[in-house]
C-alpha cells in the first residue's frame, strides 16, 4: 500500500505508531524519528538490522543544533520492536533488503538517504536533518494519529457484557 505523494492520490494513514529503521540505527533513523516526533502526534520510534553499539556522537551534535536530544538515545534492533507498527519508513537500502521479515501487516516506505556517518563530517549529519525535515513535513499531513479508547468507554463496554 502506498500513502502520500508517490500515488496520484494521497491516501490518509491513521498510525498509531511509526517505526524508522535503518541498519546500524546510530544515526540516519535515530534523527527520522526524533525529527517525526517534535512534527507528528503519531509517535515513532527506531531500530536498525545490525545495530551499532552507540548513536553516533555526530548525529547527537546535529540533533542539539536543530533542538533535538538525541543524549539518551539507545539503538536497538528492530527485533526488540514489541508494540505493533503501522507505519514503517526504511531510511537505507540495506534495511529495506533484510525487512520483510518484519513487516507483515505495516504499510512500508521506502527513503534511501546517504549514510552521514560514512562521511564522518557534522555537515553530512546536517544535511541528512535537513532532507529528512522536508520529507517528514509532506508525509505527516497524510499519517493521523490512533483514536485512544478512554477508559470509561472500555469499562462501560466490559460492564454492559
Amino acid at each position: 500500500q502506498m500513502i502520500g505523494p508517490a500515488t496520484s492520490e494521497a491516501v490518509p494513514l491513521v498510525a498509531g505508531t511509526v517505526l524508522f529503521v535503518c541498519s546500524a540505527n546510530s544515526a540516519r533513523s535515530q534523527l527520522a524519528a526524533a525529527l517525526w516526533n517534535r512534527a507528528s502526534a503519531s509517535p515513532a520510534q527506531s531500530a536498525g538490522t545490525h545495530p551499532a553499539p552507540e548513536v553516533h556522537p555526530l548525529a547527537v551534535r546535529a540533533a542539539a543544533r536543530v533542538g533535538l536530544d538525541l543524549t539518551g538515545a539507545r539503538p536497538r534492533s528492530i527485533g526488540a520492536i514489541r508494540r505493533r507498527t503501522d507505519l514503517i519508513v526504511t531510511v537505507c537500502d540495506r534495511a529495506r533488503e533484510e525487512l520483510a521479515p518484519f513487516a507483515k501487516d505495516a504499510v512500508t516506505l521506502h527513503w534511501s538517504v546517504p549514510d552521514p556517518v560514512q562521511d564522518a563530517r557534522l555537515r553530512a549529519f546536517d544535511e541528512t536533518i535537513v532532507a529528512f525535515d522536508a520529507r517528514i513535513s509532506a508525509l505527516q499531513r497524510y499519517v493521523h494519529p490512533a483514536p485512544r479508547r478512554r477508559r470509561s468507554s472500555i469499562r462501560q463496554t466490559t460492564e454492559g457484557r
